[in-house]
């Protein structure tokens, strides 16, 4: 298939990253970002001196430039200085029983809107292993800087905008289309298991993701499609997540008005958020292969949720938060785990606290969901 045919998703070639490089460091949005984010002292009092030490830095961390690979070994130092930071270690099992010679699709549960990717990334290149290519939904951070560095990072987009049947569809088979041409080519591919993140903690597995990924060869054999795809589920934990409160407003504003209209330039603060937020321990587990006789999308996507679920690392938060709870259903699931009091228990009440108290049900629901959710203490979807 011809390349072209992928160029209004795809990520950026090596011969496009100089020109984007440049753009990025004229970009006066892109300065205010990072100044904002890496000197917010000297950035709340001088906005331009702020802006001016950070290009001056900028061009000289990537003025020369000119390959993914060589921007992505720049990251590579920023990631490692975001783990030392902001966990209490970072832990990744499972990639060494991998082949680094074949390309996979990693399913992933979705916590950060950056972090998850960027962390499989760096344990993938510290296990020499190749980076992934990144799928992400196209209404995720309309800035045209993100975009760039989401592109120089080598993410390609699912167009969720479009509208109609015949567009919807035909955004899903070039997405299809694109990702079986990567395998084909060498590149593995992330991509989160269902739209959006888990803001109430629960991982399910959309059905519709595996079903896009059989689009493209629609006559093909399921099974031996499946087999063919590599499909790797990933299992992402962290111990306090950065953005808790963040989600559970949004959980607590839908649950009043129906909807949340997410107002403008809030990706990039729940980005930001995300990544420079105090996180404690993260584990990331790598599951196996699916391989066997599955048939149908529904039973590929229980059978991600059974990996997932079974390599999530629980925190003692989670279980403080399901004790913490009074709805009928938890109370019924929390007699299941007695447990001692934690000596971090005071540490919890503050992060609770700082949490305004008409979204606290949503934030104590979005920690002990996890519980739920692994052990499968069912029914207990609970709707926000």
């Amino acid at each position: 298939m011809n390349l072209q045919n992928f160029d209004d998703i795809r990520p950026y070639e090596d011969r496009e990253v100089g020109e984007v490089i440049h753009r990025l460091l004229r970009n006066k949005d892109f300065l205010n970002f990072i100044s904002g984010w890496q000197l917010p002292g000297i950035y709340n009092l001088l906005p331009w001196g702020a802006r001016l030490m950070t290009a001056i830095y900028l061009r000289m961390w990537l003025g020369r430039v000119r390959s993914i690979s060589q921007f992505q070994k720049r990251v590579y130092f920023v990631v490692r200085k975001i783990i030392e930071e902001t966990t209490d270690g970072f832990v990744y099992e499972g990639i060494q029983d991998l082949d680094p010679t074949q390309s996979y699709i990693f399913i992933s549960n979705h916590r950060d809107i950056a972090g998850d990717s960027m962390l499989l990334d760096y344990a993938l290149y510290e296990s020499g292993f190749d980076t992934v290519r990144i799928a992400v939904g196209d209404n995720l951070v309309q800035v045209g800087f993100a975009t760039d560095l989401m592109k120089l990072n080598k993410s390609f987009f699912i167009r969720r905008s479009e509208e109609g049947a015949k567009k919807i569809y035909a955004a899903l088979l070039q997405s299809s289309q694109y990702i079986h041409h990567s395998l084909r080519n060498g590149h593995s591919i992330w991509i989160a298991q269902s739209e959006g993140r888990a803001k109430d903690g629960m991982d399910i597995t959309d059905a519709a993701i595996i079903k896009m990924f059989a689009l493209a060869e629609r006559k093909a054999n399921f099974d031996n499609l499946i087999e063919r795809l590599n499909i790797v589920p990933l299992a992402i934990s962290y111990e306090y997540d950065s953005c808790d409160i963040a989600k559970a407003l949004e959980l607590q504003v839908t649950e009043q008005e129906g909807v949340y209209e997410k107002p403008q330039g809030e990706d990039l603060e729940n980005l930001a958020r995300g990544l420079g937020g105090y996180k404690g321990r993260v584990v990331l587990r790598v599951g196996k292969p699916i391989r066997g006789e599955y048939g149908t999308a529904d039973a590929v996507a229980k059978e991600v949720d059974s990996q997932i679920r079974r390599n999530l690392q629980l925190f003692p938060i989670n279980y403080w938060a399901l004790s913490q709870l009074n709805d009928p259903p938890y109370n019924v699931i929390n007699a299941r785990f007695i447990t001692d009091p934690d000596d971090n228990a005071p540490y919890f009440e503050q992060r609770l606290q700082q949490c305004p108290e008409k979204a606290r049900h949503h934030w104590l629901r979005m920690y002990a969901n996890p519980v739920v959710n692994k052990y499968q203490l069912w029914p207990l979807r609970i709707s926000p």
